[in-house]
């Protein structure tokens, strides 16, 4: 329901303005009509550098063949009676169009690829060595106590100085052994998410955790020269409104109608390249992206959020695509997220993302959703009840259906495993998992489940 926010974010910036005018020609005694056919801001061919005095071998460029602002077909209406303001305003805009914007930067910086694996890797080894402290804390009291070194983990556990059923040791994703008096080791278990995690080992004599010479070599962190690139081949806007405004001394008030609004981005991408290393290269690609509102009907005070009591939105994408660099995918974690999607050339795609929502009054409206990948595909349906209070909507579902259709074999598997573990099975046609749920957003009921 983001949509109904932005909605009114949008008309709010856009309603200051227009109070901002009424003001000014609330000053005029009468009546007062004017109309302009065109107004706005128009640039060609426009072509900036930039070069840090700091950093003088950074560079910065940004070109942008055509960008329009502006709005059209404005008439007003404005007369002042009884202390009372009223405004009427019919305008096309803003109109918005921006042609082939290319930003591009070419910067030393550290490789924050590997910067990104030491992060992962220490969250990963953070429970094994949190466990690895609290057990040389025991071993040395253990040691204190009975003049001897333990035998193993149990002969601490039995005589009270470990307790096992506690964090960090009730995490069964690893296990520990006491080999003294050389060293302590953790391994990962069969159920860790990630079992092909490297055993961590502690020196006994020289009381340093030991580390691998590949896992030492990533804390040398270079810097690089990275190519960063962002396009936009085209953004286009196109807003059709009517805005009342009524104002005088104990209450500012502006009802609107929009006819037509469109807001549309077409092919965005963003590429970063290390070292003119392509199998690095992390790279975003969004060909569509498109915001419509068509009968639009809200009114309300400069001092609350405005009433909507009617209106279709529309958000959509399609084809967005995130290439992860090779280096990253690599990563236990992530290798193993790719390959439970079965995506296996690092490109995570979503086909489709689109949301409509109806508004058939001030209380109630449709809503429908598709979210399309090749993994997964989820549609939803349903209606919704809310309420207008001056703050952010209480929104209730009411008679939705939600399909969720797993495609890849991990997530299917993902699935499977969830309802075992929780002794709850999904309700489905075919393999169709078909869920029917209701009640506020924060708190949702799913019926025969």
């Amino acid at each position: 329901m983001s949509i109904i926010k932005f909605i009114s974010n949008f008309f709010q910036i856009q309603i200051l303005s227009l109070f901002f005018l009424n003001q000014t020609f609330s000053q005029f005694d009468g009546k007062l009509n004017g109309e302009m056919i065109e107004t706005g801001l128009h640039l060609n061919d426009l072509h900036l550098n930039w070069n840090p005095i700091k950093k003088k071998s950074d560079q910065h460029s940004l070109d942008i063949r055509e960008f329009k602002f502006q709005f059209s077909n404005i008439k007003l209406d404005t007369w002042l009676e009884n202390k009372n303001n009223t405004t009427k305003i019919n305008l096309s805009g803003p109109e918005i169009s921006l042609t082939n914007l290319i930003l591009n930067s070419k910067v030393t910086s550290p490789d924050w690829i590997t910067e990104e694996k030491i992060k992962r890797l220490e969250k990963r080894q953070s429970i094994p060595k949190k466990a690895i402290s609290t057990i040389l804390d025991a071993i040395n009291l253990y040691r204190t106590d009975h003049g001897k070194l333990p035998a193993s983990l149990n002969e601490l556990a039995i005589n009270q100085y470990l307790d096992l059923g506690i964090p960090p040791f009730n995490d069964y994703s690893w296990s520990y052994i006491l080999k003294l008096p050389e060293s302590l080791i953790a391994h990962s278990t069969q159920i860790n998410p990630i079992p092909k995690s490297k055993s961590i080992y502690y020196d006994f004599d020289t009381n340093v955790f030991l580390v691998d010479p590949k896992i030492d070599s990533l804390y040398k962190v270079p810097n690089l020269d990275w190519n960063y690139l962002f396009q936009i081949q085209n953004i286009s806007t196109f807003f059709s409104s009517k805005i009342d405004i009524s104002i005088n001394p104990n209450l500012n008030e502006f009802s609107l109608g929009m006819k037509r609004g469109k807001f549309k981005i077409i092919n965005t991408s963003f590429k970063a390249t290390p070292l003119s290393q392509l199998n690095n290269q992390t790279r975003i690609h969004l060909p569509e992206l498109l915001l419509e509102l068509n009968d639009l009907m809200l009114n309300g005070t400069l001092s609350d959020l405005p009433i909507i009591y009617g209106g279709k939105g529309k958000f959509r994408i399609r084809n967005f695509e995130i290439k992860i660099p090779e280096g990253l995918s690599q990563e236990p974690e992530i290798q193993n997220f790719l390959e439970t999607l079965g995506i296996w050339n690092n490109s995570l795609m979503v086909r489709l993302a689109e949301i409509d929502i109806s508004m058939i009054n001030e209380f109630t409206g449709g809503v429908s959703l598709k979210f399309q990948t090749p993994f997964l595909k989820i549609n939803i349906d349903g209606d919704f009840s809310f309420r207008q209070n001056g703050s952010i909507p209480s929104i209730v579902l009411h008679n939705t259906q939600v399909k969720i259709n797993p495609i890849a074999f991990g997530v299917k598997k993902w699935i499977y495993n969830w309802e075992q573990m929780n002794g709850k099975t999904f309700p489905r046609q075919g393999a169709v998992i078909i869920l029917n749920i209701e009640g506020p957003i924060s708190d949702l009921i799913i019926h025969n489940f």
